[in-house]
């Protein structure tokens, strides 16, 4: 093997693994903002089961929340598809 290839191969393992890491701090990244989604969506239901005043309100607002998280998600999930596809390359 040349050192001209052999310089090439080793490069494009370091391209490879460089897209490697990318991806995984990207899902890493993603998992903790699920997480933290998840936590959010915990709280306001506890909050909404403890308290018993002007629970229609209460109602609304967590389903914008709702509606607004589920909404992140789905780019989230967007994100990891991009991401996927760009590995595939």
């Amino acid at each position: 093997m040349s050192k001209r290839s052999r310089a090439n191969n080793e490069q494009s393992l370091e391209v490879l693994a460089a897209q490697f890491e990318y991806a995984s701090v990207a899902v890493i990244t993603i998992g903790n903002i699920l997480a933290t989604i998840s936590a959010g969506i915990t709280l306001r239901l506890l909050e909404e089961t403890s308290s018993s005043s002007s629970k229609s309100t209460n109602s609304n607002l967590f389903n914008f929340e709702a509606e607004q998280m589920q909404r992140q998600m789905d780019e989230l999930i967007g994100e990891m598809q991009n991401l996927k596809r760009m590995m595939q390359r």
